[in-house]
């Protein structure tokens, strides 16, 4: 009989299925392209628990509609994720977003959980 998985194994075993689905997430490349270079400009900036944020309070319009549109998607797919893997979705966030600081553009800002920023 098999034994249950301990609750490290189930973490790394999610941490490998999460990883390789935000490869696999879907968004449109046009989106992409201008979160890309919102990014690259230090207007928008991503967070330590997976998700993004303006950094520019003066930003045009189309990048808080941009930013709320991750947002919702990024959200999303981390409730999903957690009800398929038993985890809690800002831990999902969180495992996400480690591999969003190695695929973001040079430029990126990234908030730390103390509230500071690094830029790649």
């Amino acid at each position: 009989m098999a034994r249950p998985l301990s609750l490290a194994a189930r973490a790394i075993a999610a941490l490998g299925f999460l990883l390789a689905a935000l490869v696999a997430a879907p968004q449109d490349a046009a989106a992409q392209s201008k979160l890309d270079t919102y990014r690259a400009n230090g207007v928008v900036a991503e967070r330590f628990d997976g998700f993004v944020e303006l950094r520019d309070p003066g930003a045009a319009a189309d990048a808080r509609a941009l930013v709320n549109d991750v947002n919702a998607q990024r959200r999303a797919l981390y409730e999903k994720r957690a009800r398929e893997t038993n985890v809690a979705p800002a831990e999902v966030g969180k495992l996400f977003a480690t591999k969003i600081v190695g695929q973001a553009p040079k430029g990126t800002y990234f908030r730390q959980p103390d509230g500071s920023y690094i830029r790649k």
